[in-house]
């Protein structure tokens, strides 16, 4: 799930999204995905901000994206520079007190291990083409779940006194 996260939005400007949605088409001013785990279980949420006029637009765009994704799986240049990007970026992750603190505390609370940042790349080199396709179909399958979209007002309130 990390790694298909990452190939369908949260790799910025190497994802699925970010391409055909920004860079392609230019829909929208971001567009991204992300994990949240949970102690149970774990969401994959996203986002995007785009002109009123173009929510339904991109809104299909997405879903269009994710049923790509679903099926035929990401490409193996994709799942290799997923991997790879995942691998070399972690030590960003580690160049402050911060940042060494919050890893070090969400490995205790994910229960990983002492040892997972040492085992860590080797874990993500495991994944292979038939995993993430098993995971894309088993997670993406169901659609869009829960979709927010604000409206655009002509005439937004005035604030008091002005």
């Amino acid at each position: 799930a990390f790694i298909l996260n990452h190939i369908l939005g949260g790799g910025s400007s190497s994802s699925r999204l970010y391409t055909e949605v920004r860079e392609k088409r230019g829909l929208v001013y971001s567009v991204y995905t992300y994990l949240l785990p949970l102690d149970v279980t774990a969401l994959l949420m996203g986002g995007t901000q785009t002109r009123a006029d173009r929510a339904d637009e991109t809104l299909e765009l997405i879903q269009t994206e994710i049923k790509r994704l679903i099926d035929g799986g990401p490409t193996a240049d994709e799942l290799d520079k997923s991997k790879s990007y995942l691998k070399g970026a972690y030590a960003l992750n580690f160049d402050t007190s911060t940042k060494i603190a919050g890893q070090l505390v969400q490995i205790q609370l994910d229960n990983l291990g002492i040892d997972y940042i040492d085992r860590r790349a080797s874990l993500i080199d495991k994944v292979t083409l038939d995993d993430i396709k098993r995971v894309a179909k088993r997670l993406l399958d169901g659609g869009i779940l829960v979709t927010v979209v604000g409206r655009a007002q002509d005439n937004p309130p005035k604030k008091e006194g002005g």
